[in-house]
């Protein structure tokens, strides 16, 4: 990337309208992307902010700048010491494109863990108020324990009420008497069908008096019984960048289509699978040399830092 240039990534609608306005190239489709799906441009020119109305946009945008020296570079710096609207973090990125092309080296190549997330999360607690959680999971458990983690180091507040497993001695199972987390077996290979699991579930919930119910890593598909008990309370993480690459393995379905640009994404439980209401993406690059095991790592560090920000997200409505 050229010294004095910005390279900025955001989400939704109004990100078209921001990159036309900074003078960015046509923004690069990201898999089969939607609304609300994330568009990376090319450097844009520099444009003062004022023209560009970006105090006017209510949406967060990551940006890197080698070289933040540019009146454009300025003013967001400007918005961002204003505490304007527009939230702004600073993320080191790749040159070059990032979609369905070649991928050139990072400005950074000794760190290949870094990711642009959107919305970005606040300063402080995600959410003030004492939240009682559910959790649902079927294997190792790391996103529970990301959860438990937060709640105890207190960007949450509340607690992790009840873990369910739907196998036993699964690696979740194991982390929650580590932690000191109640839990529950529901096996699913003892009910008749998958509305009386979901029944069971939901007296197991409301049992414990929770308030919201994340599916982290629950590999089972739920029933409208499960999603009415908890209307826009029940919260799955994917790792993909929905509406891209839904069902399962996600991770090997994005390697075969030979996508460069991965990800995860946190969202509200329909009845269609994997297509509920987003709350919070994040975004990793495919290098060259990944595999399964080694992509799935880089966007499980990501899941672990979304899926916190989007239960505070459903916790305010």
């Amino acid at each position: 990337m050229p010294q004095g240039h910005l390279s900025c990534v955001a989400a939704g609608d109004a990100a078209q309208q921001l990159l036309q306005l900074l003078g960015a190239a046509e923004p690069l489709q990201v898999g089969h992307q939607g609304k609300g799906a994330i568009a990376l441009a090319h450097p844009a020119q520099s444009l003062p902010a004022s023209q560009a109305h970006l105090q006017q946009h209510l949406f967060g945008l990551a940006c890197k700048s080698r070289n933040l020296s540019t009146p454009l570079g300025r003013e967001l710096q400007g918005l961002q010491a204003g505490g304007k609207s527009l939230g702004i973090a600073q993320h080191g990125w790749q040159d070059g494109e990032v979609g369905q092309g070649s991928m050139t080296a990072y400005l950074e190549p000794s760190d290949h863990g870094q990711a642009v997330q959107w919305p970005l999360p606040p300063d402080g607690v995600l959410a003030p108020m004492p939240l009682r959680l559910g959790v649902m999971a079927s294997g190792a458990g790391s996103n529970f324990e990301a959860l438990v983690d937060c709640f105890r180091h207190g960007s949450l507040c509340g607690e992790v009420a009840l873990l369910v497993v739907n196998n036993r001695d699964c690696g979740a199972q194991r982390r929650a008497e580590r932690l000191g987390i109640a839990w529950q077996l529901h096996d699913h290979r003892l009910q008749p069908n998958r509305q009386q699991l979901d029944q069971a579930l939901v007296q197991a919930f409301r049992t414990a008096s929770v308030d919201l119910v994340v599916m982290a890593g629950w590999m089972r598909v739920v029933t409208p019984i499960l999603i009415g008990a908890f209307p826009n309370r029940l919260i799955n993480i994917h790792p993909s960048l929905l509406p891209s690459f839904r069902g399962l393995d996600a991770v090997g379905q994005a390697l075969a289509a030979g996508v460069t640009l991965a990800g995860c994404t946190a969202h509200l439980v329909s009845e269609e699978v994997d297509a509920g209401r987003i709350l919070v993406q994040a975004a990793v690059p495919v290098l060259s040399g990944d595999d399964h095991a080694s992509l799935s790592r880089r966007i499980q560090v990501q899941e672990h830092r979304i899926l916190p920000l989007a239960v505070a997200l459903a916790a305010q409505g």
